[in-house]
C-alpha cells in the first residue's frame, strides 16, 4: 500500500474509532472513563471498524498503563504517546491530554449532552513504535 493511501485509511479509521466507539463502547460496557483494551478491540471487531489501526482505539480509550501492559502481553511495542498525539492532532488541536469523556464530547453520535471533561484523567506517555 502506497504510503499516502496507508496515510489516508489511517486517519479514515481514527475518525470512525471516534465517531462509532464512544457510543458502542458504552452501549456494551456502559459509561467509563477508561476501558480495557480487550474491550476496545473486541468491540472494534463486533462493530466492523478496521482493526488495522486499533492501537490507536486502544491508546484512545484505555491508560497507558493498560495500553503498556497490554501489548507487553502481545509482545508488540507501540508508542502511546505518538498515537495520543496523532489523535489529538485530528481530533483535540494537538491536546494529547485528552480524556475519554473528551472524546465522547467530540462524537458526533453521542457528544451532545455529556459535554467536556475539561480535566485529563487518563495518564499519557508511552514509547513502542506505530
Amino acid at each position: 500500500m502506497s504510503r499516502l493511501l496507508r496515510s489516508f485509511v489511517k486517519a479514515r479509521a481514527i475518525s470512525a474509532y471516534t465517531r462509532k466507539l464512544p457510543r458502542m463502547l458504552s452501549k456494551h460496557y456502559g459509561y467509563a472513563r477508561s476501558y480495557t483494551p480487550q474491550q476496545v478491540r473486541k468491540t472494534v471487531e463486533t462493530v466492523g471498524l478496521n482493526g488495522e489501526f486499533s492501537c490507536y482505539a486502544v491508546a484512545m480509550f484505555s491508560s497507558r498503563e493498560s495500553f503498556d501492559q497490554f501489548h507487553r502481553d502481545l509482545g508488540e511495542t507501540c508508542d502511546y504517546d505518538a498515537m495520543r498525539a496523532y489523535v489529538a492532532d485530528m481530533h483535540f488541536h494537538g491536546d494529547a491530554g485528552f480524556s475519554v469523556p473528551d472524546v465522547f464530547a467530540v462524537s458526533p453520535e453521542l457528544g451532545e449532552g455529556l459535554g467536556h471533561s475539561g480535566g485529563h484523567e487518563i495518564a499519557h506517555g508511552g514509547h513502542g513504535h506505530h
